[in-house]
């Protein structure tokens, strides 16, 4: 039955129906769900919130570990934007509000948006195959037996080899021991899982089934890898999105709560909620409140995203490459670095 009902949900679309996940449409009742029980009263809300990051947390890890490609994480950001757009647009009180401030929150919200968005597109510009033209692993003839291959893979390997003569110092100490000795012996860079030749820095992932082009990391929340085409707008949209959530977050506290001004920077007012004791006791001001805090801890997760990847930034190195070092040297880089800028 279960089975029965997955194939028949459907969406209406051109050039025919589309089969629907029903984890993509689950976060569209959890999340309005978990918002309407949290405005009951403080304790409940505060025991929602916890069980929001667990369950999320928990969530992700069962994914990396299971390798699982799904829409779920996805679906859910999409639904709690949306839910938090409306509940700040008709729930908090505009009259309260500067029009500029308002614009201000919109133009951060839709252009980290489209910046996000075009990182999940451009992912599929980061696989290798689609960049090489490889066949898949299923489709690869053994290296022992591929005499009908031999000229793709002649000319696959001397466009490696051509690139591992562009490779400066600081890039070859990026790669890891293995990598490393195979440049030094002018070996290519053959993939071990799925045995093709890649570019340096490209490495397998095991949810998207092939290697990519300077892997990052697999973000769950976009279902999609991060790598080299894609993680400019990546870094970008979390940047934006992270200014969004924290102005709306702070405007919507200002609008419910007793606000107090901090400093007057130019004429004009920062102001920071003061007091927020009064704010379950009718549901608008519940539900407003109860979303601001979910964009705050939105917003805690984006700054250490993102400050975790100024450092990996700052040592040269990707998410993927710093998980694989196996000694200390490799992840204190960064010292070297400093020590060949002083010189």
């Amino acid at each position: 039955m279960l089975i029965a009902f997955q194939d028949r949900l459907r969406l209406p679309w051109r050039g025919g129906a589309k089969r629907i996940s029903p984890s993509a449409v689950a976060p569209a009742f959890i999340v309005p769900l978990m918002l309407g029980l949290a405005t009951l009263n403080s304790k409940t809300a505060v025991i929602l919130m916890l069980t929001v990051i667990g369950f999320t947390m928990w969530g992700v890890q069962v994914a990396k570990r299971t390798a699982t490609k799904t829409n779920f994480f996805l679906s859910w950001i999409v639904f709690s934007v949306f839910y938090m757009m409306i509940i700040f647009e008709f729930q908090v009180p505009l009259l309260e509000l500067a029009p500029e401030e308002n614009y201000a929150l919109i133009f951060f919200s839709c252009t980290s948006i489209y910046c996000l968005y075009s990182a999940k597109k451009l992912s599929a510009l980061n696989l290798v195959s689609a960049q090489y033209g490889i066949t898949p692993k299923d489709e690869l003839p053994g290296i022992a037996e591929a005499s009908s291959g031999e000229e793709q893979a002649e000319a696959q390997t001397t466009l490696q080899m051509e690139s591992v003569l562009t490779l400066e110092e600081d890039e070859i100490v990026d790669l890891d021991s293995t990598e490393r000795a195979g440049l030094m012996h002018g070996q290519p860079n053959i993939c071990d899982i799925c045995r093709k030749v890649t570019p340096r820095r490209a490495y397998h992932c095991l949810v998207c089934g092939t290697c990519v082009k300077r892997r990052d990391h697999h973000s769950y929340w976009l279902n999609c890898c991060i790598g080299e085409r894609n993680y400019v707008w990546y870094i970008v949209g979390l940047a934006l999105a992270e200014i969004a959530l924290l102005l709306g977050a702070n405007l919507t506290l200002t609008a419910i709560c007793h606000p107090f001004m901090v400093v007057r920077p130019l004429g004009y007012p920062i102001l920071l909620p003061d007091d927020c004791s009064e704010v379950f006791e009718s549901f608008e001001l519940g539900i407003t409140f109860v979303v601001a805090c979910y964009s705050l801890l939105m917003s805690l997760y984006i700054a250490f995203v993102l400050v975790r990847q100024g450092y990996l930034r700052w040592t040269g190195s990707t998410l993927h490459e710093y998980k694989r070092a196996s000694n200390a040297a490799g992840r204190n880089r960064i010292w070297n670095n400093w020590r060949s800028i002083l010189k």
